[in-house]
């Protein structure tokens, strides 16, 4: 059995990482990004940075250690894969890598049946089922998915611009007046920011869709369009059971209200975070290790 845990949450603006076991306190310590799907290599060099501070500072050998990240972009085997394999040639006694959806699922209920929800940039929902069983709704990314997500948002914003450029050569609402200031007024700039456009780019404009959400008339329809599709995600992932959920993510206090009643009747806060979830599940194969 090792005597100590080191749980890591990365995502695509931060990553966290906690070493606790022991008699001593926990010790956490922060970074930038580390999205497998967004920068491989970068995302594992900053991981395995994080790894050996904390070693180093904590004077603890890596065979003392299980290990258990939560990261996002491992729902890519091949991906997971590399990060398992560099963190298993540090020489921790075991190692787990899963998405972060899964941890924030298991930091969320605290091990308890539950269907969690992150809106953020992109969106995912997971259900952990009363028999333990997982299961993942959603999450396939911009392209085709992120129901309910900012991105979603911006998206929507930028396409109801282009059709009143289309209609009417100008940008008649003020939201679009708006969008047009940061995507470009003419075909020829507009092009260019397309195609380099992801989803944190999208994202960066859901902001400007909640600003104008009193006073204008399109914002409310992309917000109401946005919380019909996250509805579908939640009720999915629910399928017909009354579990509590809980909703995670920048965007989870501002979609909440517009839910319908029956699924705010059945929100609750979160009990933990993904960092938590990820502790959580290293402490658990402690004593397999």
């Amino acid at each position: 059995m090792t005597g100590y845990f080191i749980g890591i949450d990365g995502g695509a603006t931060k990553t966290l990482a906690r070493f606790g076991g022991g008699d001593a306190m926990p010790l956490e310590i922060r970074s930038g990004a580390s999205s497998l799907s967004q920068d491989l290599p970068g995302a594992i060099a900053n991981i395995l940075d994080l790894c050996r501070e904390l070693l180093t500072r904590r004077g603890a050998a890596p065979e003392q250690v299980s290990i258990a990240c939560g990261v996002a972009g491992a729902g890519n085997p091949a991906a997971a894969a590399q990060l398992k394999g560099r963190l298993e040639s540090l020489g921790f006694a075991s190692v787990i890598v899963t998405s972060d959806a899964q941890t924030s699922l298991l930091g969320a209920g605290a091990g308890e049946p539950i269907v969690m929800v992150a809106i953020g940039t992109g969106s995912v929902a997971m259900r952990l089922n009363k028999d333990g069983g997982i299961r993942q709704f959603g999450g396939w990314g911009l392209a085709v998915g992120d129901e309910g997500s900012g991105a979603a948002i911006g998206k929507s914003a930028v396409r109801s611009l282009l059709w009143e450029l289309d209609l009417h050569g100008d940008a008649k609402s003020d939201l679009c007046r708006h969008i047009m200031q940061q995507v470009g007024s003419q075909r020829a700039s507009i092009l260019p920011w397309l195609q380099r456009a992801g989803s944190r780019e999208y994202a960066a404009l859901a902001p400007v869709v909640f600003e104008h959400l009193p006073h204008c008339q399109l914002a409310q329809k992309i917000v109401r369009k946005t919380a019909v599709d996250l509805e579908r995600l939640i009720r999915a992932a629910s399928d017909d059971d009354e579990l509590p959920i809980t909703l995670l993510g920048g965007l989870a206090d501002k979609m909440r209200p517009f839910l319908s009643d029956d699924l705010r009747a059945r929100l609750v806060p979160p009990k933990g975070t993904s960092l938590d979830g990820a502790c959580a599940l290293a402490q658990r194969h402690m004593e397999y290790a």
